[in-house]
């Protein structure tokens, strides 16, 4: 019966929040965020200037050489030494000239100067299925947690800069049940962005199939499918700490303006602080128990881990170790907003 009430209650909570702006405009920087990661590994796996600049291959080696009283300069960048070509000077190279440079560019490439640069195969991903499906889920968790910071503080906090949160309850709908029925209007519209990114990406990639400038290969690779799952769970699973840090301050300091502009601003210091504190070897283990450092640890950990060894042993202890991190997060800061939204006076409208 009070699992009823509370799902007729969140029902009733999104027929509040589709008519509103917000949750609108917040769908819509989701998909275009999205879409144009899609069409630039589109453009990028064509285009071999767009794939430099999106695929880190404008790093360059560059020598020269003398060769019959004329001065040869030759330039390899990571996206020729990648896919073996050289070039043109090259052929009008001594054979002692031609392996000097061979082993300076195989010097060059060996010191990391390539390291970022993504191969052309790993564009095609991008667009097609179920890579492209997987990349457009897991793409959400860059900008995901400031949109569904916002829409939390938004769900939240708009009833008491209008006042109607003090009538609703007046009326005998219980706290508990209504600050609940919140936070499930809040998973549910996390699950259903994922979903519309994928189907979007899923069309996406037909149309990428249809029109592509001599397109090779087929419009579904192989690839994992079950991963799509996995990334979705994560992403979820990644976003619930927010909501609830968005819900926390926002039924602290009872107005959507604070609960949005202080966690957003804790997401950023702490974005900013992580790098500086890991300089330092006693402070950088800090790190592993901040709330924004936890998510990207669990976002980046292997979609299934399946060795206990190693590297693949230290992802899954860190993969745990950021699980857990992420739980105690959100169990203590939802308990705190439901011990504060059950026990403080609610007052009338506040006007934010």
């Amino acid at each position: 019966m009070l699992i009823t009430h509370v799902l007729r209650l969140t029902k009733w909570e999104w027929f509040k929040l589709r008519k509103r702006w917000m949750p609108w405009i917040l769908l819509g920087i989701a998909v275009l965020l999205a879409q144009v990661g899609f069409w630039a590994n589109y453009a990028a796996y064509h285009n071999d200037t767009v794939q430099e600049v999106f695929g880190g291959g404008s790093s360059s080696f560059s020598t020269t050489f003398e060769r019959d009283d004329e001065t040869l300069s030759l330039t390899m960048s990571c996206q020729d030494i990648v896919n073996d070509r050289m070039p043109p000077e090259f052929d009008q190279l001594t054979e002692e000239q031609k392996q000097i440079f061979l082993n300076d560019v195989e010097e060059f490439f060996g010191g990391g100067a390539c390291d970022n640069f993504q191969a052309v195969d790993e564009f095609r991903k991008g667009f097609t299925l179920p890579d492209s499906i997987t990349g457009a889920i897991g793409g959400f968790s860059a900008v995901g947690p400031l949109l569904i910071m916002v829409l939390a503080a938004s769900v939240m906090g708009s009833e008491y800069g209008w006042g109607t949160l003090r009538n609703v309850l007046t009326r005998g709908t219980g706290r508990w049940q209504l600050l609940s029925a919140k936070l499930l209007l809040l998973l549910r519209l996390c699950s259903d962005v994922l979903i519309i990114l994928a189907v979007l990406a899923v069309v996406s990639s037909f149309i990428a199939g249809v029109i592509p400038p001599s397109e090779t290969g087929e419009l579904a690779d192989p690839g994992e499918w079950l991963d799509i799952v996995v990334e979705y769970l994560k992403i979820v699973y990644s976003l619930l700490p927010f909501i609830a840090l968005s819900v926390f301050l926002t039924v602290l300091t009872s107005s959507t303006a604070v609960g949005i502009a202080v966690s957003i601003g804790y997401y950023l210091v702490e974005a900013i602080l992580s790098p500086i504190l890991n300089l330092n070897d006693t402070l950088s283990n800090v790190t592993d128990y901040l709330l924004v450092a936890s998510v990207n640890t669990w976002n980046a950990a292997p979609l299934v881990e399946v060795e206990v060894n190693s590297v693949s042993g230290e992802q899954s202890s860190d993969a745990l170790q950021a699980f857990l991190v992420i739980l105690v997060y959100t169990a203590v800061l939802l308990a705190v907003s439901f011990w504060l939204f059950m026990r403080r006076d609610i007052a009338g409208a506040r006007g934010d």
